[in-house]
């Protein structure tokens, strides 16, 4: 990864916990400019090429429209699944189509793309004075927050020397309104579910995974060490209570922000028959929401990964098990015997994981060198995907990229890179 004056986090050990120290390194939310070079200098062979044709089609044609037009509300007012939906659908497709655009600036060098997602990013900046209200409004500012801040990292720090031709598209005054509103208009609704007088506090724990991962691109954005250590933090509390390890013992953990008895964690995690290595607290709930769960977790360590901070080798154990566990039901094998609720039923699959566990394969499969047979199995059966709400285009930006944003290279596998024909 480059590094330049300025832009290097520093670690030191507090308390035994890698923190954030001084300085980060930018662009630094989920992609690194060597990452995003590194594809844009590939896009000609798999699984790129196709994963970009994807987001070009005609399904994904409204957040990649070069005509595009903002929809910014003063106030968006979000009800249980968005009923009543008074601006709901319309910030999560400009949060979309503004990291679509940001990214499809680097992978084809039109400019016209950068300009858009500064004027979806300013639309909202200079509109959004009320924030987010109704039930579903710390969820909705998570989505939209963590799709909106990828878009200005990438805008805001253009790489001359690797990036597309032209200059900076967008000036310091609308920076600064757009970290304004990341602070005043989502940080105050998506901090509501921590509060452990909150009744978000014990949600299902994909609020509090997109919530953390969320707080923690603020963070790098915004330059706040202290709530990027926080986040971090958060997320340390989130893992243990949100996916099952035997070693955890008889039940599953707790978060600090939730406190749980035995009966009510049951209830909590929809009354699992067994309790298995890699169990999610939605398994039993369905597939879905676990892939919304999983793609803010493994998202929020590969920022933290960019940052120097190694969430993902702290609970490499969890997570792959997990990834692995689920993985299984996706894939029509013979998935562990597991019934949910009362009367015991089988897991609901439904839509499930597709659209995640690339970035989560990148690192432990490609990187780390491990075997994840049954989430190679899944995502080249998927690949690629669009995703939905926080979680886009993981094949486009993640797809067996390995230590691309080191300039480490990769390690060769037998379904990578084909050249175009």
């Amino acid at each position: 990864m480059r590094r330049t004056a300025g832009c290097l986090l520093l670690g030191l050990f507090v308390s035994g916990q890698v923190v954030a120290q001084t300085v980060l390194v930018h662009p630094g939310v989920l992609v690194t400019n060597n990452q995003l070079n590194y594809v844009r200098d590939h896009i000609g062979q798999e699984p790129w090429k196709s994963a970009l044709a994807l987001v070009l089609s005609n399904g994904n044609a409204k957040y990649t429209n070069l005509d595009y037009v903002p929809h910014p509300r003063e106030t968006v007012d979000c009800g249980s699944s968005s009923n009543p939906d008074n601006g709901c659908h319309e910030e999560t497709d400009d949060a979309t189509a503004a990291y679509t655009q940001a990214l499809l600036w680097r992978y084809t060098r039109n400019k016209k793309y950068a300009t858009n997602a500064v004027d979806i990013l300013n639309a909202w900046a200079n509109t959004l004075k009320g924030g987010h209200t109704n039930e579903n409004a710390p969820l909705q500012a998570a989505w939209a927050a963590e799709l909106f801040t990828r878009a200005a990292e990438i805008v805001k720090y253009y790489d001359p020397g690797g990036g597309p031709d032209g200059g900076n598209y967008w000036s310091q005054d609308d920076k600064d309104k757009v970290a304004k509103m990341f602070k005043d208009q989502y940080l105050p609704s998506i901090e509501q579910m921590f509060d452990t007088q909150s009744k978000y506090a014990c949600y299902n724990g994909n609020w509090h995974a997109s919530g953390i991962e969320a707080m923690l691109n603020i963070a790098v954005f915004n330059r706040n060490t202290t709530l990027f250590d926080d986040a971090v933090a958060k997320w340390r509390g989130l893992v243990p209570a949100y996916i099952y390890l035997k070693s955890d013992g008889p039940l599953p953990r707790r978060t600090p922000w939730c406190p749980r008895n035995d009966t009510q964690i049951v209830k909590q995690w929809f009354v699992p028959s067994d309790w298995i290595d890699g169990l999610s607290q939605e398994t039993c709930r369905d597939e879905g929401h676990v892939a919304y769960g999983f793609a803010a977790i493994i998202n929020a360590a590969e920022t933290a990964r960019i940052q120097g901070v190694d969430l993902y080798g702290a609970e490499a154990e969890r997570i792959t098990k997990a990834m692995e566990f689920h993985a299984r039901f996706q894939n029509g094998g013979s998935p562990p015997a597991l019934s949910c609720g009362t009367p015991p039923q089988d897991v609901v699959i439904n839509h499930g994981m597709i659209g995640t566990l690339e970035i989560g394969y990148n690192h432990y499969a490609i990187r780390q060198g491990m075997s994840l047979p049954e989430t190679q199995k899944f995502l080249e059966q998927t690949r690629p995907t669009s995703g939905e709400f926080h979680y886009r285009w993981e094949t486009l930006t993640h797809g067996l990229t390995g230590n691309a944003d080191a300039k480490q290279g990769r390690k060769k596998h037998s379904h990578q890179v084909k050249k175009e024909q």
